[in-house]
């Protein structure tokens, strides 16, 4: 294999310092000891947290000229299309290399990326026949910062509930391309800045392993907490396509108490200004939010309580069992197009 089509290393590794570029600080939370009006910051990684998706997502600490004072971690979701596991699922298009990256410079240098970004606006996937490289890369721009914005404004519209049951949130910030090789002149660096957030770092464990990870008597209380969570995020006007209890974290409290966060809302749409009650309400019903963690978390239990992995055939009731709300339960309504 020539070293133009052998995979970029990722330049996210432990004790690497990144340097973001700030372009909107949150107004209701700044970053502990800063000021709130900075424009440019350095963070030291101390982890990469896995498995990631359609981010990549860094445990973070901020660098301080004053190492005296002590700093809390963070976390940053880094939407960089060349380590996203799941957009380059796409066509099998494999990892990004050196020569697809060159392929993609010359396509934005050409004028080609705005033709690109208004046919994928109006027909997504379908927007081409065929994919070739540079189209591939142009795609996988796009739905990076798709998801970038869509996370932005959803924590924006749960800011009541940052710090309670979502992550606080810091800053959007930039970074500038991290391959040397790769760099471009100034007038295309939007372009190919990788788009990031940063935000309150939950040192807790996935949903899905409270099992394990926690005592029986804790179950319950633990599950209705998220399927609470779950019901009070409902209300904000979106739906979550890729919700699982994997993307909700479970802390313990010093009480012995435990608080659930929901997080990982890149992969989110919002309500249609043209969708009328009936048809938002049969849209969710459709996808069934609180359902793609409830039954799944009652199959964890019953598993943990059956023998040998299978589930629980027994006469006693689990410890927790799911029970769905129904509350968008309702006449059924034919929709056009893509339920979603």
């Amino acid at each position: 294999m020539s070293e133009s089509h052998e995979p970029l290393p990722s330049p996210y590794i432990r004790d690497t310092i990144l340097e973001l570029k700030v372009r909107g600080l949150n107004s209701k939370t700044v970053i502990p000891h800063l000021s709130g009006h900075e424009t440019e910051l350095r963070v030291r990684i101390i982890d990469v947290i896995r498995p990631s998706t359609m981010s990549v997502v860094l445990h973070v600490k901020l660098e301080l000229e004053d190492h005296t004072t002590p700093v809390p971690t963070m976390v940053l979701k880094v939407f960089d299309r060349h380590f996203s596991a799941q957009l380059r699922e796409f066509l099998d298009s494999g990892p990004a290399t050196k020569s697809s990256e060159l392929q993609f410079i010359n396509f934005v240098r050409e004028g080609y990326l705005p033709l690109f970004m208004a046919a994928w606006e109006q027909e997504g996937p379908c927007a081409y026949d065929e994919w070739n490289v540079s189209r591939r890369e142009a795609c996988f721009h796009c739905r990076s910062v798709q998801s970038h914005e869509i996370e932005l404004e959803i924590y924006d519209r749960l800011v009541a509930m940052q710090g309670v049951h979502v992550p606080k949130l810091f800053a959007g910030v930039r970074l500038h391309p991290q391959h040397e090789e790769l760099q471009v002149e100034e007038s295309l660096i939007e372009d190919f800045a990788m788009r990031a957030i940063l935000m309150e770092y939950i040192d807790g464990f996935p949903l899905d392993e409270i099992v394990n990870r926690t005592q029986e008597l804790d179950w319950a209380p633990i599950c209705d907490q998220a399927i609470e969570v779950i019901g009070s995020i409902s209300d904000s006007d979106f739906i979550n396509f890729d919700i699982k209890p994997r993307n909700i974290l479970v802390r313990r409290q010093e009480e012995k108490a435990y608080e659930v966060f929901y997080l990982d809302f890149g992969e989110c749409r919002f309500r249609d200004p043209s969708d009328s009650d009936e048809v938002w309400r049969e849209r969710k019903r459709q996808r069934c939010e609180e359902g793609a963690v409830g039954y799944i978390m009652m199959n964890h239990i019953s598993r943990a309580k059956g023998k040998k992995g299978k589930k629980y055939r027994g006469s006693l009731p689990l410890p927790w069992e799911y029970s769905p709300s129904n509350r968008f339960e309702g006449d059924y309504i034919e929709l056009c197009g893509n339920a979603g």
